[in-house]
């Protein structure tokens, strides 16, 4: 099924944009800095992504793309990295209206140990490859940049609350739902052990894309620069 992919980035996108429209979270005012910063983070995701494919550290299933790339990049992909921020920025902005009241300082304490450590279990559980030092490196350097922007106290309960539609989706793309993957990881390049049909990596990289896309989208907010 050539669409599956594209389906999927469709299915993400749609959900935000129609509740945008309800009149307490009032998401489509924060439309354009959402899409804006998705757009400058997706820069180097889309570098990195670029570079690994090039070398075939993954790659996609051509029986579920439509065949039209950007660079060497399927379409899908790069529409992956607008909408998927799109949608985690959504529920970050319901968090902030629906947990407004509640004390978060605890699960922020625990969410800040808890990404290095699990950054240090992957080190431990087996052979490591290049996705695996990659996402290492990349979500330190972007949790030592929330930890700077420290008045962001609903990142960790929407990061957390995201997981949910992060593994629906990855599990579809990594061929927890069809007969092959969509994207398929050289397992040379990563760890062996997968959650579900995830690898473990996948957490990592999610914390580092959706949180990067939180921190710069505050910053545009705040200063309303659109």
């Amino acid at each position: 099924m050539k669409w599956l992919y594209l389906l999927l980035d469709i299915g993400t996108f749609l959900g935000p944009f129609f509740l945008s429209f309800e009149n307490n979270v009032r998401y489509r005012f924060a439309w354009k800095n959402s899409l804006l910063s998705a757009v400058i983070i997706a820069i180097p995701f889309l570098v990195w992504d670029f570079y690994f494919t090039s070398n075939g550290f993954w790659g996609f299933n051509h029986e579920y793309i439509l065949g039209i790339y950007i660079f060497n990049l399927p379409i899908e992909e790069v529409l992956f990295f607008i909408v998927v921020p799109f949608a985690c920025t959504f529920i970050y902005e319901v968090t902030k209206y629906y947990f407004s009241k509640v004390n978060l300082q605890w699960l922020n304490r625990l969410f800040y140990m808890a990404i290095p450590s699990y950054a240090l279990l992957l080190t431990f559980i087996g052979d490591i490859g290049y996705y695996t030092v990659s996402v290492i490196i990349s979500s330190t350097l972007v949790l030592f940049w929330l930890l700077k922007n420290s008045n962001l106290k609903f990142v960790a309960i929407s990061f957390i609350l995201s997981l949910i539609p992060f593994f629906l989706m990855n599990g579809v793309l990594t061929g927890g739902m069809t007969e092959a993957p969509v994207v398929w990881y050289n397992e040379l390049q990563k760890v062996e052990p997968r959650l579900w049909t995830i690898p473990m990596e996948d957490v990592l990289y999610s914390f580092t894309l959706l949180v990067a896309n939180i921190i710069l989208f505050e910053k545009l907010q705040q200063r309303k620069l659109v």
